[in-house]
């Protein structure tokens, strides 16, 4: 019943063109449309209902309508997920166990410590600096026999595939990074094109099992920590050139020297970032305020004001550190992915909001599969042009109430066409297209006297 006086309204909603007007208007629009029918079904039932009291005994019945305060989605945005080489602990945590912190006093409970587990200690420290106590962090350990291309690959059970089954869909982010130290320990790492070989191997792996978990409507993103980088910029490989790789980004850059050769990266503290801000927010946006670490390093080098490796590391497609004249603290220099300039989700931001719109696009149409479409009667298999405008508003509204209002794109449309014959192609197609927001990347400022 609910679900056909929603129709109805909808179908409204079409005629009357209220699919143009704003959203307070649209939702006035809708009420009075609601109510109307609502009013000429009950005035309809009403004698019924007053001669089947008649013959029975008198009473009170009372129903409880639900969806009345139109609650949204909860796309769970800043949740993401962190996989690191570690060993398991005496008493505490076993390496391969996958759970959820959502602060240290978890990371406590979970019997993780900074004197068997320094590196990841650090690094779940990092990331609650900057995203603070509450918020969530799906953690995995595995064995430091586990290099990070194995660890990204979709074939290895043990690997971050675990950890993104158990999250089932709420890991929108996902970092993974070896301490090199202990891993060369066990198999040599070989330095190739700046960084520990294998970190672009786990690249290619990790898109490889991202593309995958996105097809099921699970869709997310991955990070890979650029580890063993020797402190020459130029050798990295350029990933905006002839690279398409734009669910994966890589950073390169950390807040201490962990070892002169097997340099790590700043995963923790980049985690921090993402889960602390909305998903068409840059993490490389100033106004969000310098990052919580006091210390910065490009391999063994202190950053400093001007230094030239860090345009050359971000001009390559890599995510790293950068300051600025005049200003306290260190900030990421973009978000970029490992894919050309030229595509669509070349940055984070953007393939964040693409995601969301998957997720919330998922949830309005799955409730529609199989269900019945009314059709003209020219024999043609098109679908009524009422029930086309139904279903272009079902998710312009969720998108609109979850992204638009909230400034997370600039705005949303969908074109379901009434002309395609659904009965022979057996479903129905529609594209949706959405107006990201801009970024001031680069500022230019004529500054002179006039007379």
């Amino acid at each position: 019943m609910r679900k056909s006086l929603r129709f109805i309204g909808k179908c409204f909603m079409a005629l009357f063109g209220v699919g143009m007007m704003g959203p307070v208007a649209q939702k006035h629009s809708f009420i009075l449309s609601l109510l109307w029918v609502t009013f000429v079904i009950y005035a309809l039932m009403t004698p019924v209902k007053l001669r089947a009291g008649m013959q029975t005994m008198g009473g009170v019945s009372i129903s409880l309508s639900n969806g009345g305060l139109g609650g949204t989605l909860q796309t769970n945005d800043g949740v993401v997920g962190f996989v690191t080489t570690m060993v398991s602990e005496a008493g505490g945590y076993t390496i391969g166990t996958p759970l959820l912190l959502t602060g240290m006093a978890s990371v406590a409970t979970a019997g993780i410590t900074q004197a068997n587990n320094p590196y990841a200690f650090r690094h779940i420290t990092e990331f609650y600096n900057q995203a603070l106590d509450g918020a969530e962090l799906y953690f995995m350990g595995v064995a430091d026999t586990q290099t990070i291309a194995m660890i990204c690959s979709e074939s290895n059970a043990s690997g971050a595939i675990k950890l993104l089954n158990y999250g089932a869909g709420n890991i929108k982010v996902i970092g993974c990074i070896t301490d090199d130290v202990a891993v060369n320990g066990v198999t040599a790492i070989t330095i190739t094109n700046g960084i520990n070989a294998d970190c672009y191997t786990a690249a290619a792996n990790l898109k490889v099992m991202l593309t995958q978990f996105t097809a099921n409507q699970q869709p997310c993103r991955g990070l890979i920590g650029g580890t063993s980088y020797n402190g020459t910029a130029s050798a990295l490989t350029n990933e905006t050139a002839g690279t398409t790789n734009n669910r994966v980004g890589m950073i390169i850059g950390d807040t201490q020297v962990w070892d002169a050769t097997h340099t790590s990266a700043a995963m923790g503290l980049c985690l921090g970032t993402i889960a602390s801000l909305p998903v068409q927010r840059k993490i490389s946006r100033v106004k969000n305020g310098p990052l919580t670490n006091l210390t910065c390093y490009l391999g063994t080098v202190a950053l400093i004001n001007g230094n030239p490796d860090v345009t050359t590391i971000s001009g390559k497609g890599y995510i790293t550190f950068t300051t600025y004249v005049n200003k306290a603290g260190f900030f990421w220099q973009g978000d970029p992915m490992l894919t050309a300039t030229t595509d669509d989700y070349c940055s984070l931001s953007n393939g964040r909001v693409v995601d969301k719109m998957q997720v919330i696009t998922y949830s309005v149409y799955i409730e529609e599969v199989d269900d019945e479409i009314p059709l003209n009667t020219d024999g043609s298999g098109t679908m009524l042009a009422t029930y086309a405008a139904y279903l272009q508003q079902e998710v312009i509204d969720a998108i609109n109430t979850e992204m638009v209002v909230t400034n997370e794109i600039s705005g949303f449309n969908c074109f379901v066409d009434p002309t395609q014959d659904v009965v022979t192609q057996g479903g129905t197609n529609i594209v949706e297209t959405a107006t990201p927001v801009g970024y001031n990347g680069q500022i230019n400022v004529l500054l002179g006297f006039q007379q």
